[in-house]
């Protein structure tokens, strides 16, 4: 539970910090809890203020925030919301804990087609303005937290089309 306390030390550990994520099994473990859910799946107060914490350190931080495990193997529509809401909310990816969830996890964090298509068009209407702070798009006034959001989503893409396409590789060899 101490961790909890010092996410925001994070911020100072320099480019070798890769992401960060937290353990709701853990915290719970570490708390006498019998869960960390409540009757609906939904985190109850204390694990959701650490969830909360570690988007919001690995934010400060410039790193990406992985979220915890879906622990219940066999429920792959649960692993689905929980991944999209974890994407919603801000998390780059989910931890696994079984290898029939890393499909899933990589369908909810890829950024769709459209996604893509729409972060490519925020990045051109700024780039249109010539560095303008304020932009207006699709009947929208779009600012530097808009370009930010579709540059990382660009970026997120890129990355996984890279991983996916020397994944691809590797085993053709």
């Amino acid at each position: 539970p101490a961790a909890v306390f010092a996410l925001g030390d994070y911020v100072r550990c320099g480019p070798r910090l890769a992401a960060l994520t937290w353990g709701a099994e853990d915290l719970s473990a570490a708390l006498g809890a019998s869960t960390a859910v409540d009757e609906h799946g939904a985190w109850l107060p204390p694990y959701a203020l650490a969830r909360s914490l570690c988007l919001l350190a690995a934010g400060a931080a410039e790193v990406p925030a992985i979220d915890t495990v879906h622990t219940d193997v066999r429920d792959s529509e649960g692993l689905k919301r929980s991944a999209l809401a974890a994407q919603r909310d801000g998390f780059a990816g989910k931890l696994a804990i079984h290898p029939d969830q890393v499909e899933i996890l990589n369908r909810a964090f890829r950024p769709s087609q459209s996604a893509v298509a729409a972060a490519q068009a925020v990045v051109a209407a700024f780039a249109k303005e010539g560095g303008a702070g304020v932009v207006a798009h699709g009947g929208r006034m779009l600012d530097r937290p808009h370009l930010l959001r579709a540059r990382r989503t660009l970026a997120l893409a890129e990355t996984l089309d890279a991983t996916t396409e020397q994944a691809a590789g590797e085993r053709n060899s």
